[in-house]
């Protein structure tokens, strides 16, 4: 990309950056701010992103002005806004993680969720009739009635044990003593009126405690979760009977829940005071046949924001802004009290809004809530207003406090602030300036603001600057040198200040064996006004590393030093050979080194070597095999595509297609997948024929054991290999043994592989009559017809891939011949 077209790109991406506006900045600033602010992409991704931009603004996305304003507008809280993870809102955090997250409370994001205060507390119970409690111990003013169990003992003269029942007349029958009436007395009472009788009689001691307690029966209607009659213990109250209906339903009020008694409301019921302070209220004790009605709530106002719990509560006539604050836990440290909102609905015609303000204590104004009031506190938006930043290549980035008189020196009193690698050349402090509260850049030369403290370089800060220190790598990000050659590390390198070839020699790990010790390259760019060249220099290497002065030249950007290799060094060699070798095994190539040379340096061959069938294959040979299998398939890929072409437009039928096609896939597979051998066609019978044959890095030979076997393959009703047999080596009597020829077989063109690899056909022997050697290979192709454009083709074909499975089955006798 050019200089200018990035420096557009990138000024326009400061648009979408927060906090900043697009002015005219040079490029490697630009950069920097977008670095600095989170951004990570390339320029393809800088390019993409303006030209979204651009369209947009055509397109007349938005209103241009309302746009800029927007962008420019003085909001530190929306430099400082972070999303909330994913999953999470802000009313699941707790107020103090929220601003020591720094999160901004949006009153609005918070209402669609707002729960109602109190039912909570009800969630997880499940509607249910309570079983009597007989193990609970009765209060002392507990009313005896009747089906409640009196336990008497008595001990003494007399040791005996009743369990006494309360009859529907109130009494219970003690033995001995007859009748007496306890129904509707306290407990303490009934114990001292038993205890009374029973201790009456001489030399008897008595206790009386309760027994099983009798159960009630009370009716829950109204808006709950299960309204019916309900068996509890008479120990319940009005708390237990709620609980055991499921808690009021979201229509159910909590704060005016009756108790009825014999058609008339005894008591009425704030369950406020039980969740905000535990005092239960709900404490009276019922009893059977009574009445709990929890009407539809007649008044609900919802506050949220920065609130310590932002929910919908219950307000009774009367209430306050205060008591509704109060509901809620109080303000948050974050809350904007000079604004609070509240929007009502007026005489059921139309909402209105209206915006209080609290006092300095933060005293709430005499604002009466109405049914329907939603309250919004807002949160604090401008933070850190008496705070300048710190940000870039310096070793205490972030957030100090401003104090009048201060300059930059304040912050950077010495060049020990700095990290290493900052440019001292140029930086900036960025401002907001009202009442437009654009960004502006103040550029100043960092390295004259801490030398020369009384320079105008040392900028008198103002409150919410932020001064952007920038490393050398904004400016000159590619700052390197490279070497190559005779080292252990080559490539890139940064350039430190004052290097030298030594140190960059030392940088790449030092040299390898190889190295020269005599000649060693510098290249250098030569600017001269709008020419480049380059300069080379020649140094001695080991002076440069005794750093001698005139060699251990001191290394520019983009400087280039090769370490060349000593005269004559070359990588070794390695020739394998195995098989009938007398010292088989890996040898290390002399120079200049033949086949014959390094045959006679292993011991030459063993006695039961049989060289018709050696075969030496070499690595590049292997290469090249390959890149002319890769230009076949092509060529023959594009002459599929012509005759299928002149198929379909000659309107053949889509069998014929069909086949083409099939045909061409299975030429393309068996060609691409085939493993190439890469073998060289060498006659090591004859001295004279291998003896100036010189080998290659790589090379391997193989010398087989003599076999008594040749094969038939191709069309013969049984390819197979077969034992020579003594004095009979003609062709035409191993086709008979194979079965003979099929009628697709073409005779005439019938050729021999021999051991060695090379091919005899018609051409240069009488193929029937041919002697045969151990080893060799009788090939049988099949007959191909040529009847017109398209049926040439196709045969063609088949005649590839079975020529190309031929070739196969020839690789697996030859597998099968080493490993006789």
């Amino acid at each position: 990309m050019a200089m200018k077209s990035l420096k557009t790109v990138v000024v326009m991406l400061l648009l979408f950056v927060p906090g900043f506006s697009a002015q005219s900045v040079d490029t490697a600033t630009a950069k920097a701010l977008l670095k600095q602010n989170g951004y990570q992409g390339d320029e393809s991704q800088l390019k993409d992103m303006a030209q979204k931009y651009r369209d947009k603004k055509q397109a007349g996305i938005g209103n241009e002005k309302e746009n800029d304003t927007t962008l420019q507008k003085n909001d530190s809280a929306m430099q400082e806004k972070k999303e909330f993870p994913k999953g999470l809102q802000p009313e699941e955090y707790s107020m103090y993680e929220n601003i020591l997250q720094n999160k901004v409370i949006d009153p609005d994001t918070i209402l669609k969720k707002l729960p109602v205060f109190g039912l909570d507390v009800f969630k997880n119970m499940k509607p249910l009739s309570f079983t009597p409690e007989n193990n609970l111990a009765a209060p002392a003013d507990y009313t005896i009635g009747s089906g409640d169990e009196i336990n008497i003992l008595v001990w003494g003269r007399m040791n005996e044990e009743y369990r006494l029942k309360v009859d529907r007349e109130g009494r219970v029958n003690i033995p001995h003593q007859g009748p007496v009436a306890v129904a509707g007395l306290p407990f303490t009472v009934m114990q001292k009126t038993i205890l009374d009788r029973m201790q009456s009689i001489e030399g008897v001691q008595a206790s009386v405690t309760m027994g099983e307690l009798r159960s009630i029966s009370v009716f829950i209607v109204g808006e709950v979760k299960s309204p019916g009659m309900f068996t509890l213990s008479s120990l319940s109250n009005v708390t237990n009977a709620l609980f055991a209906a499921g808690g009021p339903n979201k229509r159910g009020s909590l704060r005016n829940i009756q108790l009825k008694r014999n058609g008339s409301i005894i008591a009425t019921i704030d369950f406020y005071d039980f969740l905000l302070s535990g005092k239960d209220n709900a404490g009276i004790r019922l009893k059977s046949g009574d009445v709990i009605v929890v009407p539809i709530v007649k008044g609900m106002a919802a506050i949220a924001g920065n609130v310590r719990r932002s929910a919908l509560y219950e307000i009774k006539q009367g209430d306050m802004l205060k008591d509704l604050v109060s509901l809620a836990g109080g303000v948050s440290p974050a809350a904007w009290t000079n604004r609070i909102q509240i929007e009502r609905f007026q005489n059921n015609q139309f909402q209105r809004v209206l915006d209080v303000e609290a006092d300095k204590n933060q005293t709430m104004p005499a604002q009466e809530i109405m049914d329907g009031d939603i309250v919004k506190i807002l949160p604090i938006v401008i933070k850190d207003d008496n705070a300048v930043y710190l940000s870039g290549n310096v070793y205490r980035p972030g957030k100090y406090e401003f104090k009048q008189g201060m300059k930059v020196t304040d912050l950077l009193p010495e060049f020990k602030s700095l990290l290493p690698e900052t440019y001292f050349e140029y930086a900036v402090v960025l401002r907001q300036n009202p009442p437009s509260f654009l960004n502006n850049l103040i550029p100043f030369n960092l390295e004259k603001a801490i030398n020369e403290k009384s320079s105008s370089d040392n900028i008198s800060l103002q409150a919410r600057d932020v001064i952007m220190i920038y490393s050398r790598d904004y400016f000159e990000p590619d700052r390197t040198v490279f070497i190559g050659g005779a080292v252990n590390t080559p490539g890139k390198q940064k350039i430190l200040e004052n290097m030298k070839i030594r140190d960059l020699i030392i940088q790449a790990g030092g040299l390898l064996e190889e190295a020269s010790e005599d000649r060693g390259e510098l290249y250098r760019r030569i600017y001269e006004n709008e020419t480049v060249s380059t300069q080379k220099t020649e140094f001695n290497v080991g002076l440069a590393l005794q750093d001698d002065p005139k060699n251990n030249i001191v290394l520019k950007k983009y400087d280039a030093v090769f370490i060349r290799n000593k005269k004559g060094w070359e990588q070794e060699k390695h020739v394998a050979l195995s098989g009938e070798i007398t010292y088989s095994g890996e040898y290390i190539l002399l120079k200049g080194e033949t086949l014959k040379e390094l045959v006679g340096r292993a011991g030459g061959f063993t006695k039961d070597a049989y060289l018709p069938a050696a075969t030496l294959t070499r690595p590049t040979v292997r290469l090249l095999e390959r890149k002319r299998n890769e230009d076949y398939v092509n060529r023959l890929q594009s002459d599929a595509l012509t005759v299928s072409t002149e198929l379909v437009a000659k309107q053949q039928q889509a069998g014929d297609v069909q086949n083409l096609l099939m045909q061409q896939q299975q030429l393309m597979n068996r060609m691409r997948n085939g493993e190439t051998a890469g073998r060289v066609v060498i006659d090591m019978t004859n001295e004279a024929s291998y003896g100036d044959f010189l080998l290659e890095d790589g090379d391997s030979l193989y010398v087989p054991k003599r076999t008594g076997t040749v094969s038939v393959i191709g069309e013969v009703y049984n390819p197979a290999t077969f034992r020579i047999e003594s004095g009979i080596s003609s062709v035409k009597y191993y086709l008979e043994l194979a079965g003979g020829a099929k009628a697709n077989a073409d005779i005439k063109n019938i050729y021999i592989i021999k051991a060695n690899g090379s091919v005899l056909t018609h051409k240069s022997a009488d193929i029937m009559e041919y002697t045969l050697c151990p080893a060799d290979a009788i090939v049988v192709p099949q007959r191909v017809e040529y009847k017109n454009s398209l049926k040439t083709f196709m045969d063609s074909m088949t005649a590839v891939v079975q020529i190309s499975g031929l070739l196969l089955s020839l690789v697996t006798v030859l597998v099968v011949l080493k490993s006789y």
